[in-house]
This record gives structure tokens, sequence and C-alpha cells, in this order.
């Protein structure tokens, strides 16, 4: 077997046997739908660090610093309503039992976005859990709809060390593959 093939198969095998691992560590396919429930609404929410990579998040922001939020709405009757935007601390409470005033650390002015979307940057200082709280509240405060996104910043989870340690045993079998094929290329060599 030649070298390249050997690459190929030992490529072939890792990328087969790994790609929930890879997405983990951050290398994923661009996914828009990164929905938060409104109750019966919903909005899209992605977060990317320009400063890092262009990778668009939905739930692990892999350092702190200079951050960019989206936000989407398509549905018209929110592009009416009252955004109230915070980024909290999360603390783990039930839904609902947020200490919200206490525990942000970034909110946006409350205001209407009606082309039904929404950036913002926000530097995170720590690496910690947090929460998104959008409150959506209709003029007469006859309507509201609140949705929360629970996401990490700078943390490393699990699954990502999981995903460096399966990546890991993938490079060790690469390279034990080349060691081998050159291993055996030089011993069938006349004189080696």
């Amino acid at each position: 077997m030649s070298r390249r093939g050997a690459l190929a198969v030992v490529a072939l095998i890792c990328v087969s046997l790994f790609p929930p691992a890879a997405q983990a560590a951050g290398w994923h396919y661009y996914d828009p739908d990164c929905p938060i429930a409104l109750g019966s609404k919903s909005m899209k929410f992605v977060a990317m660090q320009p400063k890092r990579n262009i990778d668009r998040i939905c739930d692990q922001l892999p350092d702190t610093g200079p951050t960019v939020v989206a936000l989407d709405a398509p549905d018209a009757e929110l592009r009416e309503m009252n955004w109230d935007i915070r980024i909290l601390r999360d603390s783990g409470a039930k839904e609902g039992e947020e200490d919200v005033e206490n525990a942000t650390v970034f909110r946006l002015p409350t205001e209407k976005h009606r082309n039904g979307m929404v950036n913002f940057d926000h530097s995170f200082q720590s690496a910690d859990k947090y929460l998104l709280l959008i409150r959506l509240t209709s003029d007469d405060g006859a309507t509201e709809y609140v949705g929360r996104h629970r996401f990490t910043v700078g943390l490393m989870v699990l699954s990502d060390f999981l995903a460096y340690l399966a990546l890991g045993g993938c490079l060790l079998a690469a390279g034990g593959g080349f060691a081998y094929v050159a291993w055996r290329r030089k011993r069938a060599r006349p004189g080696g």
C-alpha cells in the first residue's frame, strides 16, 4: 500500500468514526438554525468571535473577549414589539426564577426592531456560563413573549475534551501508519 493510500485510509477512518467529536471541537458546518423558543414563536440566535475565527456558534463560545451576537425574528408580530435583550450570568436557577437585575452583565436599550434583526457587540471578560434573556412585549403590555438561550464562554466541556482526545488518537494512528509504511519500505529495499 502506498503512503498516500495509507493516509487516505487513516483519514477516512478518523472522519467516519469521529464526526461528532470534530463538530464538538468547533469544526462544524454552518447551521443557521439556533432557535430560541418564545412560547408559540421563535427566533434564531448566532454568535461569532471574529478576532478568533469566523465560525458561527450556538452554545459554546471558545474564548472570552469581543463577541458579535445576532438575533433574527422573521415573524411580523415580533417586529412590532418592544425587545428587551439581556445577557445574564447563568446561576442555574429555574426558568423564571433568575435574579435578572443582579445577574445582568449586558443589556441593550429596549426598543423595536422592525426589520426583525438585531446585532450587537459584547466583550466577555470572564469564562462562565451565560444566559441570553429576551423579553418581547406589545405596546399595550397585553402580549409578551420570553425566550432564554444558555451558552458558555471560554469553558472546555467534556465533549470538547473527548473531541480533542479522539483527534489526538487519530493523529497518533496516522503517524504510526506512516512510520510503519516507511519502515516496511526501508526493510524491503535491497541492503535495507
